[in-house]
């Protein structure tokens, strides 16, 4: 066989040694363990916020007497507050949008709301404070 035979099937690309063949099987495996685990992460995220919504029309219904059709009105206005936040996000930007669903949670609750992340924030910050690390 001639030293200038063209890679044409499995075993080891042309030009690459077997380490770095090795790495980049490594790097695909890695990259396809990161996809999902993310996928899985989303789907609990998901299905946790999708809980929560349960909670909430649960609660309203069970501390306001609401029916179906009082569910209704609630569900149409829901859907307003959406199309209202997707129109500022495109109009405007995202972190308007979200300040000001902020200050009108804060308006319509009568208690100060705050970003999660923000809370996310503090928490890092005392941790690296304390010297505590995670995973």
């Amino acid at each position: 066989m001639s030293k200038n035979r063209r890679h044409s099937g499995p075993g080891k690309p042309q030009g690459m040694n077997y380490a770095q063949v090795l790495a980049r099987q490594a790097a695909i495996r890695a990259g396809i363990e990161k996809a999902a685990r993310d996928a899985t992460v989303q789907a609990e995220a998901d299905a946790h916020t999708q809980r929560a919504m349960w909670l909430m029309v649960c609660s309203i219904a069970d501390a306001y007497g609401y029916g179906p059709k009082g569910m209704q009105k609630f569900f149409a206005a829901l859907q307003e507050n959406t199309d209202e936040l997707e129109r500022m996000r495109t109009e405007v930007d995202e972190e308007y949008a979200f300040e000001k669903l902020r200050q009108k949670a804060s308006k319509v609750t009568g208690m100060e709301v705050h970003y999660l992340e923000d809370q996310l924030g503090m928490l890092a910050e005392m941790r690296r404070e304390a010297g505590v690390t995670l995973g």
